[in-house]
């Protein structure tokens, strides 16, 4: 079971609809909602491509272009640094740390990790 709202799969969607409009794009094998929530799914479980391929019937490398339009279109609508920090009401506080997130990789024999890592 996903955790996620509706919601958010459905404005996700909206935006990933209009970004196709926009571009013109032609569909691929999974519409907009579908393509939602496969990333959704990716970011909140941090499942791996390859579990996607039974789930969603597409491949790896579908999987990853899916994935960074959705991520592509989602980081274009936030808000940026300064427009998050002005936000912030008295009280409020960001945390911006030095998180290392480990990335999955299609054809890896290590670990990629989404900051240098030594």
């Amino acid at each position: 079971m996903l955790d996620v709202p509706h919601e958010l799969i459905e404005h996700a969607s909206w935006l990933l609809y209009e970004h196709r409009q926009a571009r013109n794009t032609r569909w691929g094998k999974l519409g907009c909602f579908k393509q939602a929530l496969l990333t959704l799914v990716h970011l909140r479980k941090n499942e791996t491509f390859s579990q996607f391929v039974a789930g969603f019937g597409i491949s790896q490398a579908t999987t990853w272009c899916y994935v960074g339009e959705t991520l592509d279109v989602l980081a274009r609508w936030a808000p940026g640094l300064h427009e998050a920090l002005t936000g912030l009401g008295e009280g409020d506080h960001v945390i911006v740390d030095g998180t290392l997130i480990p990335i999955d990789r299609i054809h890896a024999y290590k670990p990629y990790y989404s900051v240098k890592h030594r």
